[in-house]
């Protein structure tokens, strides 16, 4: 029989409410499943909001009246003193810059990563060239910079047209890419370095690259040996990056040093990583233990 939880009379399991005090009538027992629940049975995660970083059409216009007042005082300053534009061609180009940089995303009707990207980085390009070709020399020391550049960009090309569904035609297209770019760089500077240096550490960490990707599908390096795994890769790496400099250097690569340092720290790692994962007692406890 239930009670009255304001002045204790026994009452009728019938009854809604306390026939001396009117207070409602509490049963544990025969609680509402459909009543909403005082807590939630899971903690709802609170995503965080989407910040857009884009300028407002109103703060574009407002900055294009701000500029143009700097770019047309260095215009007539320089026109009014030199009776041509001299100076006044790299501060009135960098406001440019400037203007595109900020103007371009929000002028446009529908535009991506990719896309604003892109502007921005061929936008930096042909500034750069502008300022090289004007001051005498095309193409002297825009190169560095502008090739860099064109390198980014690719990688994040690459990464938009591909990304997780042909890792290996991507990770072959950005070793070309990058073998391109350092090869431009050493015909440039007029030394030599890059078939004896750059090319093999490059092929290594292509062909380390790749075993990584095809070990990494079973289902041994799944979970938590993935990444001793990547340990591995990264001890070979040193490993073959140290005989190779010391080669190209000293003229001998057996002399290893800083390698073996690195591998002694990551191989143990990578050696208890695998047997976490094969362990499967162990690997629920520190599961547990770290909240993982």
């Amino acid at each position: 029989m239930p009670y009255c939880v304001k002045c204790g009379v026994e009452l009728d399991t019938k009854l809604k409410a306390c026939p001396l005090c009117k207070t409602p009538v509490y049963m544990p027992d025969e609680t509402d499943e459909n009543a909403n629940k005082p807590y939630p049975e899971r903690i709802q995660k609170e995503h965080p909001r989407y910040v857009n970083l884009v300028p407002s059409k109103a703060f574009v216009y407002l900055m294009t009246f701000i500029l143009i007042i700097p770019l047309i005082v260095c215009l007539m300053i320089d026109l009014r003193k030199n009776g041509t534009i001299t100076w006044s061609f790299y501060p009135v180009t960098s406001i440019i810059l400037v203007w595109i940089l900020m103007a371009y995303p929000a002028l446009m009707k529908r535009y991506s990563f990719l896309k604003v990207l892109t502007i921005d980085i061929y936008s930096l390009v042909l500034f750069l060239i502008s300022l090289d070709a004007y001051s005498g020399n095309f193409l002297s020391w825009s190169v560095y910079p502008v090739a860099s550049l064109l390198l980014v960009w690719v990688y994040f090309l690459l990464g938009f047209l591909f990304g997780k569904r042909h890792p290996f035609f991507l990770a072959f297209i950005a070793y070309i890419s990058t073998g391109l770019y350092l090869y431009l760089i050493e015909q440039a500077t007029g030394s030599l370095w890059f078939f004896d240096l750059a090319l093999p550490l490059l092929t290594l960490l292509l062909a380390l690259t790749l075993l990584t990707f095809i070990l990494s599908r079973f289902k041994f390096f799944g979970g938590i040996a993935l990444v001793g795994l990547i340990f591995c890769a990264i001890s070979a790496f040193c490993f073959g990056a140290e005989f190779i400099i010391n080669r190209f250097v000293f003229g001998n690569g057996l002399s290893l040093f800083w390698s073996l340092i690195v591998a002694g720290v990551l191989l143990p790692i990578a050696a208890f990583l695998f047997f976490v994962q094969r362990n499967e007692e162990l690997r629920l406890y520190l599961e547990k233990k770290f909240h993982i």
